[in-house]
């Protein structure tokens, strides 16, 4: 190639000379290669006016030298590894993309220089290197859920793919709260995506029938389980900003809405900051192999996670949700999602968490009296929550004190 001057980091290494040592020629030549390569496979996608090949050819070029610099610090940062958990190894290469793109799926995420600037009017946004741009498509999406109307409570469930049976029963309990407009709800499940063909067509089904399902582009898995609670911040950030309240559950969860509305309204009036629910204070990674939560020490290297909420169900304030959507630009994701999001980035990101013994992490005995005083409970069958629905509105309910 010609000899010019491409610029490859903000250090300007310069491809004729000037090279300071063996190391950096070494990197300069392996970056030429592969930007090369790949800017003359994208150009042979078909003929381009000049303008636009040299678009291309840029846009190539700084690609590479993001992902030099983010390989050239894979060490852990802050509380971080760089180990992955979008998928397969060939999945996370098909995701590897430009922070404005999107891997598959029609509605790409909005370029994040357009995302920083729609939240310094609320977040305190940095100039901060990026770590996890969450630039997944949407395969089905409902940006207009919100739009045009008051919300006071925009409910999020993340909810296995193949969780069909609890998704329905969900609408037809608790989640019904949200089709009476005068309760200014909103109901959201949040899903990966699947290989199987047929469980991805029977998703979008479902999408077109309840226009409730809002889905990523990464693998629908369990360590993938941050990935799917940063979709929903993000998606309150982006698509509901005019709520007050966001509540994340799980979806075999019960949840009594009207008492969870009082708790969140009486602590509104404390301070429009926080994250509440079931407080775990000083707990420590699990360090035995094997076990469901083994933390190894190169992904999370403390000896205490920050004080975080039980990830079963919790809630929080609008203003809070954006400002843990912001975080986890700057913060790799942890698999433990509750610890990564009302543990780490709340703790990065200032946002106080309540303790709420109303939120249970448990198995509670499902009758309406054992969740009239509360606001939460876990394990949950379909068979459980249609129960405890039935007998909690049940106008006849009767209680011992």
């Amino acid at each position: 190639m010609p000899c010019a001057i491409i610029s490859l980091t903000r250090r300007k290494l310069e491809c004729c000379g000037r090279i300071s040592s063996p190391r950096a020629a070494l990197l300069t030549a392996a970056l030429l290669a592969v930007a090369v390569l790949s800017a003359m496979n994208a150009l042979r996608e078909g003929p381009k006016p000049p303008a636009e090949k040299a678009s291309v050819f840029r846009e190539v070029m700084r690609n590479a030298s993001r992902e030099a610099r983010l390989d050239a610090s894979s060490s852990a940062r802050g509380y971080m590894s760089a180990t992955p958990h979008a998928g397969s190894p060939p999945e996370r290469a098909r995701q590897k993309v430009s922070l404005a793109g999107s891997p598959t799926g029609d509605d790409p995420t909005p370029a994040l220089a357009d995302i920083l600037a729609r939240f310094k009017s609320r977040v305190a946004v940095r100039s901060r290197r990026v770590l996890n741009p969450h630039n997944f498509g949407y395969v089905h999406n409902v940006p207009e859920a919100c739009t045009g109307r008051a919300v006071e409570l925009m409910v999020g469930v993340p909810s296995r793919i193949e969780s069909f049976t609890q998704r329905e029963t969900i609408r037809e309990t608790w989640g019904q709260f949200s089709t009476d407009a005068n309760n200014k709800a909103v109901l959201l499940f949040f899903l990966g995506s699947s290989t199987d063909k047929i469980t991805q067509q029977k998703v979008s089904e479902e999408s077109q029938k309840h226009g409730d399902i809002v889905q990523e582009t990464f693998i629908d898995a369990y360590r993938n389980l941050s990935l799917k609670t940063v979709a929903l911040v993000k998606w309150v950030s982006l698509y509901c900003p005019n709520s007050t309240f966001v509540l994340k559950a799980d979806d075999d969860m019960y949840i009594n809405v009207p008492r969870l509305l009082a708790k969140l309204r009486s602590q509104f009036d404390k301070g429009p900051l926080f994250i509440i629910g079931m407080l775990h204070p000083d707990s420590r990674p699990f360090r035995t192999k094997g076990h469901k939560w083994f933390m190894p020490p190169n992904e999370y290297r403390q000896k205490k996670y920050p004080n975080y909420v039980s990830g079963t169900s919790y809630a929080m304030t609008t203003t809070a949700a954006m400002r843990l959507y912001v975080e986890s630009f700057y913060v790799r994701p942890l698999f433990l999602e509750d610890v990564y999001l009302t543990g780490i980035l709340a703790d990065k990101a200032s946002v106080p968490r309540i303790s709420e013994s109303e939120f249970s992490a448990q198995k509670v005995e499902p009758t309406g009296c054992n969740f009239k005083p509360r606001i939460s409970g876990h394990r949950n069958s379909p068979e459980d929550i249609r129960k405890i629905h039935a007998e909690l509105f049940d106008p006849d309910l009767r209680c011992e004190k």
